[in-house]
């Protein structure tokens, strides 16, 4: 049975993903080596017919490299077509001879059988490749090397390479083990990290906010029997309180209860958006470019659970105080991390200079300050865009992956 035939979830999309690399690399391999053996040949052993071999084996080494996304599954539910494979270099090994540069290559048909399957399917090509290349041997064999030990040794490599290919996708295998481990344990950082939140929230909102309505209504039988009026706006101050309590309860919870937070990035985006939308009938414009799972790769827990966190808070303040009739929400790669904008055309405000989000606390807005909080917790930049009566825009880029040679410039202008 083969190894590995696709399985779901993040996890087998990037198992899936590995053992695609790992493929096209062994396939680019294995024409580098056909094209050194075919330039180290022997002028006189180079022939129409040997030509014409290697130009198959490299046709089909380029079509399997270039269509990856069909050959794979094929190869993984028929190992077979492995064996087949080798009968066509068994034809070029007839053509230049065993004991020759074109030897080289032959055996990277048995570390392809070594990545792609268990130990049965590896033994079974490991021996097909074997006969044949006995099979090839005379009339290959130059005069004065029929000794054992040629005969011997030159089989043996077979294995060795299946061997070696299977040690490679152990290593992959290992590799993709430990991160698995350093996702939980990020995703139990970030889980760790949002209770500690949510416990700061409830005691610097939640708890002060309960603490002055009991303070009130404590002296409230006083108010009452010395002065009904001031007792009346009490009352209506408590009732104010209360409801400002229960609303701030109800975000905590819906914060612990959140799906968004546990999906993809862009999944994320994508659910948040739309229940925001949906509930406070504000259309929103999504613009989520799709870069390829290869070429992008998911951020850490910890990362996309700020951003989606501080969406979150942004499409919050949006419907509290922007008056939008539209939202934008863009999700830009860079080279090494992502930007998301969230960009409205409500009435705006005047930004505190120099990024001073502190001073709008003071004022019992804590929105701005603690989305930049989140910036800053992952590594990340925050800005706002805005000016009375020109909408605004909230800006937040996180790196969360090495750098592309060169690329430095285009992520500093990204963040």
């Amino acid at each position: 049975m083969p190894r590995l035939t696709g399985t779901g979830g993040p996890a087998g999309h990037a198992a899936d993903t590995r053992l695609a690399v790992t493929f096209r690399l062994l396939l680019l391999l294995r024409g580098l080596l056909a094209a050194m053996a075919l330039a180290l040949m022997p002028g006189p052993r180079i022939d129409p017919a040997l030509l014409a071999a290697v130009a198959l084996l490299g046709v089909e080494t380029a079509l399997a490299a270039a269509l990856w996304r069909r050959v794979l599954p094929v190869l993984l539910r028929h190992p077979a077509l492995v064996c087949l494979d080798a009968v066509l270099v068994f034809a070029v090994v007839v053509q230049g001879g065993v004991f020759g540069p074109v030897f080289l290559f032959t055996v990277m048909t048995s570390a392809l059988a070594g990545v792609l399957y268990a130990w049965g399917p590896v033994l079974a090509v490991c021996m097909v490749q074997i006969a044949l290349c006995y099979l090839a041997m005379p009339g290959t064999v130059p005069s004065g090397h029929e000794g054992p030990g040629l005969l011997m040794g030159l089989p043996v490599f077979y294995p060795f390479a299946a061997c070696a290919g299977v040690v490679l996708r152990r290593l992959f295998d290992q590799y993709a083990e430990a991160e698995e481990a350093r996702r939980t344990a990020e995703s139990a950082l970030a889980a760790a990290e949002e209770r500690a939140r949510l416990a700061r929230e409830m005691h610097d909102s939640l708890a002060k906010t309960l603490e002055g309505v009991a303070l009130s209504a404590s002296v409230l039988p006083v108010r009452i029997r010395n002065a009904p009026e001031r007792a009346e706006r009490d009352a209506a101050a408590i009732i104010a309180a209360l409801a400002a309590a229960r609303r701030e309860a109800r975000g905590l919870i819906a914060d612990l209860r959140e799906e968004a937070f546990l999906l993809p990035l862009g999944e994320g985006v994508r659910r948040l958006c739309a229940q925001w939308s949906a509930s406070d009938g504000v259309p929103v414009e999504l613009r989520i470019p799709d870069c390829g799972h290869e070429a992008r790769p998911e951020p850490p827990p910890l990362v996309r659970y700020e951003i989606i966190a501080v969406l979150k808070e942004a499409l919050v303040n949006v419907g509290r105080h922007a008056g939008a009739r539209s939202v934008e929400v863009t999700l830009r790669p860079f080279p090494n991390g992502v930007e998301l904008v969230v960009r409205d055309d409500g009435k705006g405000f005047e930004p505190p200079d120099g990024g001073r989000f502190d001073l709008l606390s003071r004022a019992g807005h804590y929105g701005l300050l603690g989305m930049a909080e989140r910036a800053r917790r992952v590594g990340g930049r925050f800005r706002v865009d805005s000016s009375p009566g020109g909408g605004a825009a909230v800006r937040m880029a996180v790196p969360y992956a090495r750098p592309l040679p060169g690329s430095e410039s285009d992520a500093e202008a990204a963040r």
